[in-house]
């Protein structure tokens, strides 16, 4: 595929990573607002609980939180990845042996990827995942996940930090309401763009107008930031 697509010139995918009822629905969900309506976009565990309609034992281990065979997880990704590029997926990978794995693929692609990594308080979280009233949302599943990524989180974390040259990573706080996280996390990419691309802004065109139905000015911020980030996009293809 062309090289024109990649995101500001840099990132072939984008890797999103946190507890369910953490914040990643949302914080994909403005992304597709604000920045990338295009973007190819996809979450594991919406991928699995798809394929349970036909598959009895992939249903039963969906609705007991257990981690899918990390074979059957990669083929996934992998599918998703080659054909979504660049693209973003939400919660792979899951455990160790899956982020050696993603580094093995990311390496051989010649690939560079954005993580996200979203981090919020089990109490929000407790607080998210029963209001939306789901079937593999009962609090013993919820727990049990939580019990799952506490420990094996930073395990997947070790390795994707330990390889600097495949990844950049951002931190999130998922606690916070979901357009001053959006905030926080464009402000992180800004910090990630290409200096160069500051030095001349005659060809930026982006506007800040906070509207009368908006209680904070956290969506102005984020339509501001975007149409800086979407006039870099534009610049980098038109010069390809």
């Amino acid at each position: 595929m062309s090289r024109n697509p990649l995101l500001l010139q840099k990132w072939d995918f984008i890797v999103l990573l946190g507890e369910s009822g953490g914040g990643k629905g949302t914080l994909v969900r403005n992304l597709l607002t604000y920045w990338l309506p295009d973007l190819k976009t996809a979450s594991m565990g919406d991928i699995f609980r798809k394929k349970a309609e036909s598959s009895p034992e992939i249903k039963s281990l969906t609705e007991q939180g257990v981690l899918i065979d990390d074979k059957i997880t990669f083929s996934v990704f992998k599918e998703f990845a080659e054909e979504s590029h660049p693209g973003l997926i939400d919660g792979f990978p899951r455990n160790r042996q899956q982020a050696i794995e993603l580094i093995r693929f990311v390496k051989e692609k010649g690939w560079r990827v954005l993580v996200v990594d979203i981090h919020c308080t089990v109490e929000k979280i407790i607080e998210r995942l029963l209001a939306r009233n789901r079937a593999d949302d009962k609090l013993n599943i919820i727990y049990k996940r939580h019990t799952d990524h506490m420990y094996l989180h930073p395990l997947v974390m070790a390795e994707i930090t330990s390889r600097p040259d495949l990844f950049d990573v951002i931190n999130l706080d998922g606690s916070k309401g979901s357009e001053l996280s959006f905030t926080n996390f464009l402000l992180d990419v800004l910090r990630l763009v290409d200096m160069l691309y500051f030095y001349d802004l005659s060809y930026v065109e982006t506007s800040f107008k906070v509207e009368e139905n908006e209680a904070s000015v956290n969506p102005a911020i984020n339509r501001w930031i975007c149409g800086f980030l979407n006039s870099i996009q534009e610049k980098i293809i038109s010069q390809q």
